[in-house]
């Protein structure tokens, strides 16, 4: 960059230097500057200030000499003098800034980077300098980088013009890159980063974005394999030889030319790599350069040897000394392993420092959330943990959805027994609650309904249904249970409803009506009404038998209808048994079992994931060694569809059973009786609450995914309008940016086209031209009334020229200001009611401050026009820079996929 002084030699004269005879001062110290000698070109500046302490000339010499000889400090005081001389000098506050920057100019704030941004952003606004304002804005690109706003820093680029030429701006495209890559955008990123090619060798700055770039694209391509914590954070472990080999030569490339930030990515590579031939080849880079003993490079070979603890104990040496690299360091550790030890240790140093040290600026909100959340879960606060988690998001987000899956995990432990796992009873309250929680969030009233259904469900017995196909016996052997002939039985399909027995102190019967009144009737009226009310046509919609029999406090039966019954609603009543049950009794025909049909629905309740025991009724039909054959035949058929019964299939006859029960000795004897409730017992009665948690189960785990689904798709809207909100606000930012570069020429433009509105207002103010001069400027009537012709005429077409104009700049194959106020057939851009304001009010102001308001309408508006572009586009920006909240919906979708995946997991190990 040019000498200051050389530049403003050309717009400020000598006259005062030469009157007061200090020229041969200046002349000594521009010959010093040339020569290589600054701190004598020093001397003679001061000299020259000395005596005129003003002189724009003078103030240059002094910042060019203390410049060129690293006193940065006078280079701050030097230019803060002279911009106040020549605020309008672009290259002034380009190099104000950037001294400001190596300073740490006012350095009582914490973000040194940030002392410079006002005048750097001066720079940027101003109209001369083009170069400068380039550079500048370049410079506030990186401060936004460095404060890790890449939004920000984005927004700087598109202030800088295209190059007229097709061969792109280098440093433009290498900053478009970084910000994307800062974003996440990796499509963004590679799309900006092709143009580049391959970096020269000495382009640090571009290696270092391809390798970080080629990285993360390797990385994501692995993601879905890499299984580790580790591996999945960094994904170096998981790349292709190719892949490494390229990251490495690129980021060995910026470590050499000493590119910031190349240390943490090669770093990172060590820390995650087992290849000792890459290990190898940057221990000797790092040894040449003298940083072995760095605590970030002594923990990335820790990690890289299988030395977990030297590596933590490393950074925290470091961190200790307050070295910034091995904090970042330290945190990426911590973040990548899951470590709380790591994080911890972090936030100590936060709290044991007032300022909080290297760690302050690392340890985001965030954080401190995820740790707090981790204590309240080892503290047993699920719920409280989990409410703390959903506000955790960047890059604690991955590590925060693991400590939620692990707490919602621990509400659905197991235990082990002489049987192998089974489920331990869950944290139903927890899990109830959470699952009721989701539902009212998503307005999911019908399971809301269904959680609350679980509730009731956990305190009442376990709901053993006896399925079959129709005369399979299961009315009779429902009869053989409660050992009285209650449940209506016959050749045809008689139980064309759900019979639902219970206990009760006294034996009576409930009939449910639809449409009508219940029936209350004794066991023994219950056959003969059923007929009743089936000779008059009403249906029945379900039967409740109660018995006062010990067994049913614990059991309670579902006799249902017939699965191969000649009526669909018989058939469909079945199925819905298979909603309320917690285990099924299927029964099948002995001399005909295991036919297809049979098979087909048995899949059907195993893939529900119900229990099943088999039972072969009507074994009185069969003889011995017939009935042998019958029980393999349903043991194989079993085993070659992958039906499993709770206990092996046994045979027996309901029909004695039934006889037996009420009084038959000898048919009680013959009928297997003894048998069937002794399994009864061992395997639903006495595992009651085993197979009523495994239902349970069954039943909040499809409350669960139909949840996680909709909330899935909740987000999916919520983030698509989020997406839109913020390409809205991009969209406002690029056509700001492109209405601040082409003010000019789009207002040359736009002046043409209201020539017509101009005309108009001219006819309205013709009348005021007759008028005396001294009443036109001091007639407030009539200034209100040129006022309210002008906006009223003017600003409809201005603001909708100007949106034209913005539209078109930035829309696709935008044209740029030349197409400002031509193709009419085009759609008209609707200005945003704010951006209207904004040209009103500048029109206004145009009136209030001109002295003859009646002759506004024939002068020329140019530099009107260009402050209501201005306005304009300041109106864009706030629009643009209004926050688009994430949508709560996410959160919401991160809990109930994690609660599905809880219940879809392997049952977790039961804490003691």
């Amino acid at each position: 960059m040019a000498r200051l002084v050389e530049a403003l030699n050309r717009f400020f004269g000598r006259v005062e230097i030469l009157a007061l005879g200090l020229e041969n001062e200046r002349s000594a110290a521009e010959a010093a500057l040339a020569k290589g000698m600054p701190l004598e070109a020093r001397e003679h500046a001061r000299s020259i200030l000395s005596v005129l302490p003003d002189s724009a000339v003078g103030l240059a010499l002094w910042a060019d000499a203390a410049e060129e000889a690293w006193i940065d400090h006078e280079v701050v005081a030097a230019l803060s003098e002279l911009a106040r001389r020549v605020p309008w000098r672009a290259d002034v506050w380009l190099r104000l800034g950037r001294a400001g920057q190596r300073t740490g100019w006012d350095g009582a704030r914490d973000a040194l980077e940030r002392a410079a941004a006002a005048p750097l952003e001066r720079a940027a606004a101003a109209p001369e300098e083009r170069d400068a304002a380039r550079l500048a804005l370049l410079d506030l690109c990186d401060l936004d980088l460095a404060a890790g706003d890449p939004a920000r820093a984005q927004r700087w680029l598109d202030r800088i013009p295209a190059p007229l030429s097709a061969t792109p701006d280098r440093d433009v495209t290498l900053r478009r890159a970084e910000c994307a890559l800062a974003r996440g955008d990796l499509e963004g990123a590679r799309a900006a980063a092709d143009p580049l090619g391959e970096p020269a060798a000495i382009e640090g700055r571009a290696a270092l974005v391809l390798a970080r770039l080629t990285l993360a694209e390797a990385s994501a391509a692995a993601s879905a394999a890499a299984a580790s914590a580790a591996a999945g954070a960094l994904g170096a472990a998981a790349l292709a030889p190719a892949d490494v080999a390229r990251v490495l030569d690129l980021g060995l490339r910026a470590l050499v030319l000493d590119v910031p930030g190349a240390d943490e990515l090669c770093a990172a590579l060590v820390a995650a790599s087992r290849d000792v031939l890459v290990v190898d080849r940057v221990r000797r880079v790092v040894r040449a350069a003298g940083a072995l003993d760095a605590p970030t490079w002594a923990a990335a070979f820790a990690f890289a040897e299988g030395r977990r603890d030297d590596a933590r104990q490393a950074l925290a040496r470091g961190l200790s000394a307050g070295d910034r690299a091995a904090a970042a360091a330290l945190l990426r550790m911590a973040v990548e392993m899951r470590d709380l030890g790591a994080l911890e240790a972090l936030a100590a140093r936060v709290a044991r420092s007032p300022s909080g040290g290297a760690a302050a600026p690392l340890l985001s909100p965030d954080l401190f959330r995820l740790r707090d959340a981790a204590a309240l879960a080892a503290e047993g606060q699920g719920a409280a943990a989990l409410d703390a988690l959903d506000a955790v998001t960047g890059d604690g987000a991955a590590w925060a959805d693991d400590l939620r899956r692990s707490i919602l995990r621990g509400w659905l432990p197991e235990e082990s027994g002489a049987a192998g796992p089974r489920a331990a009873a869950a944290a139903w309250g927890d899990v109830l609650r959470e699952l009721a929680r989701t539902a009212r969030l998503l307005d999911r009233l019908d399971l809301l309904a269904a959680t609350e259904a679980l509730v009731v469900e956990r305190e009442r017995p376990l709901r053993a249904a006896v399925v079959g196909e129709f005369n399979a016996g299961k009315s009779t052997f429902l009869n053989a249970l409660l050992g009285e002939d209650v449940a209506p039985t016959g050749v045809l399909p008689t139980t064309a409803t759900l019979h639902w027995v219970a206990w009760a102190p006294d034996p009576f019967a409930r009939i449910v009506v639809r449409g009508g009144q219940d029936r209350v009737v004794p066991h023994a009226a219950l056959k003969d009404t059923l007929r009743a009310l089936a000779a008059a046509g009403d249906r029945v919609a379900r039967v409740f038998i109660y018995a006062p029999i010990e067994r049913l406090k614990r059991v309670e039966i579902l006799d249902t209808p017939g699965f191969n019954a000649p009526d669909p609603d018989h058939i469909a009543e079945a199925r819905r048994a298979f909603d309320e049950a917690h285990v099924a009794v299927w029964l099948l025909d002995a001399p005909q079992a295991m036919k297809e049909s049979e098979r087909r629905v048995l899949a059907e309740i195993g893939a529900l994931g119900v229990p099943v025991q088999i039972l072969a009724n009507k074994a009185d039909r069969l003889r011995p060694d017939a009935l042998g054959e019958v029980l393999a035949h349903v043991r194989d058929s079993l085993a070659a569809s992958a039906i499993t019964s709770l206990a092996p299939p046994i045979a027996f006859s309901a029909r004695l059973s039934l006889k037996g029960r009420l009084g038959d000795e000898a048919a009680l004897a013959a009928s297997g009786w003894a048998e069937v409730e002794a399994l009864f017992d061992e395997q639903i009665v006495d595992a009651s609450d085993a197979l009523r948690e495994r239902a349970l189960r069954r039943k909040a785990g499809r409350i669960a995914a139909e949840l996680a689904q909709a909330a899935s798709a909740r987000a999916a809207e919520d983030r698509e309008a989020v997406r839109r909100a913020r390409a809205e606000a991009d969209r406002r930012r690029e056509s700001a940016a492109y209405l601040r570069r082409e003010r000019r020429a789009i207002a040359a433009a736009i002046d043409k086209a209201l020539e017509p509105a101009r005309r108009e207002l001219a006819a309205d103010l013709r009348p005021i031209a007759a008028l005396p001069e001294e009443r036109k400027r001091t007639d407030p009537g009539l200034r209100a009334y040129v006022q309210e012709r002008l906006v009223a005429r003017l600003s409809g077409p201005l603001s909708a020229e100007i949106a034209r104009a913005a539209r078109d700049g930035v829309g696709p194959g935008g044209r740029g200001a030349e197409g400002a106020g031509e193709d009419a057939a085009r759609p008209a851009a609707e200005p945003s009611p704010r951006a209207a304001a904004q040209v009103r009010a500048v029109l206004m102001g145009m009136v209030a401050v001109h002295d003859a308001p009646d002759e506004l309408a024939a002068r020329p508006i140019e530099g009107v026009i260009e402050a209501a572009i201005d306005a304009f586009a300041m109106a864009l920006s706030a629009e643009a820079e209004e926050p688009v909240p994430p949508p709560a919906s996410a959160a919401v979708e991160q809990r109930a996929q994690a609660l599905r995946a809880a219940f879809e997991a392997p049952p977790a190990p039961a804490v003691a």
